[in-house]
């Protein structure tokens, strides 16, 4: 042991390299033992939620004046258009065109028509138009009318169908606004429209729907009586009508659609007839008022007093349900509310000649 022991520390003197070796690692361990905690890494930013779109500028809004004095124009000045909040412009809304236009329906763009009749039908009321098509839409077989359903885009599952009874008849304008009981507006919009496109020069349009009698020699009739007026809409003028705003009405107007307290006055939709220029003057004028979903309000009331159509009362349009005599049927010229299936009863009742009626 004691040799062991003289012979290391012997070694130890012989060594100062080694001796300085031991020392500096000593020194590095008492630093490391000091030395301030490492600081602690950066927090990551922590994800926002999904932006927002900020809010629109107003329409017709000017921004508050800055401390210089100068104002800053609102950022939309295209859409300086006059409208209540929430209202839309027809223009905003209404998609122009047809899906299934027709034209040959009216050939010549209707140079030899005296009267183009449109029925608005709904996609699923193929009975109505059958009915429709063997009576008083028989007449459309005549060289100077031409006849048309008008509808407005179909659910998918009904296209089928639709195509199949198109291609037998081929008298569905199909416009491109969805067909619903709301966009009523939009498909009289889209008669005009087709009226105007393909069908200018027939001098009167009838427009009505597919739960009416129509007395077609009658019509003719009153037309050719007044074959030198312009300007003007006949039908069942209704006066001083005030508009629903109870929202559980099925003719409830919110007052964005219309702000008055008295509707003007206008031809009750189920039938009424216009003037060729008419139907022009408030195709054009219909695109600048805010959209009032109904539709005889709108086009024959508020759309056409705007554009100075005159609107004219004629006791031959009856536009509600009759009493189906014989008598009462020839002089009138339109009966409402008439199920498929009445169609053909009074049919039979206006082509008998054996009943002898006073004036």
């Amino acid at each position: 042991m004691s040799g062991w022991g003289t012979g290391a520390s012997g070694a130890l003197r012989r060594s100062p390299a080694l001796l300085l070796m031991l020392f500096a690692a000593l020194l590095l361990l008492l630093l490391a033992a000091r030395a301030p905690p490492a600081p602690p890494a950066p927090l990551r930013p922590r994800p926002l939620p999904l932006a927002v779109a900020p809010p629109a500028v107003p329409v017709n809004v000017t921004h508050r004046a800055p401390a210089n004095g100068t104002v800053k124009p609102a950022t939309r000045p295209a859409d300086r258009v006059t409208r209540a909040p929430g209202a839309p412009l027809v223009s905003d809304i209404y998609e122009a065109g047809h899906e299934r236009p027709h034209p040959e329906l009216c050939p010549a763009l209707g140079a030899h028509v005296k009267v183009l009749i449109m029925v608005t039908s709904a996609p699923g009321h193929a009975r109505a138009r059958d009915a429709i098509r063997l009576t008083w839409g028989h007449f459309a077989a005549r060289r100077d009318v031409a006849f048309a359903f008008a509808l407005g885009r179909p659910p998918s599952a009904l296209r089928p169908a639709l195509d199949a009874e198109d291609a037998l008849y081929g008298d569905l304008v199909v416009g491109r606004s969805v067909d619903s009981y709301s966009n009523l507006t939009l498909k009289t919009l889209s008669i005009l429209e087709w009226a105007d496109t393909y069908c200018p020069r027939a001098p009167r349009l009838l427009k009505t729907d597919d739960d009416m009698f129509i007395n077609v020699p009658r019509l003719l009739r009153f037309a050719a009586a007044r074959v030198n007026a312009t300007n003007t809409i006949w039908g069942k003028v209704v006066k001083k009508s005030l508009p629903k705003r109870t929202s559980k009405s099925k003719y409830f107007v919110p007052g964005e659609q219309f702000a008055g307290a008295v509707f003007p006055e206008f031809a009750t939709g189920p039938a009424y007839l216009l003037t060729a220029d008419a139907v022009r003057t408030l195709r054009a004028a219909a695109a600048r008022r805010p959209y009032l979903r109904l539709e005889d309000v709108f086009v024959t009331g508020v759309v056409a007093s705007a554009a100075s159509v005159r609107r004219v009362h004629a006791p031959e349009f009856l536009n509600r349900k009759a009493p189906a005599h014989p008598c009462a049927l020839q002089r009138a010229l339109s009966l409402h509310m008439v199920q498929f299936h009445e169609q053909f009863d009074l049919w039979r009742k206006l082509l008998d000649g054996k009943t002898k009626c006073a004036g």
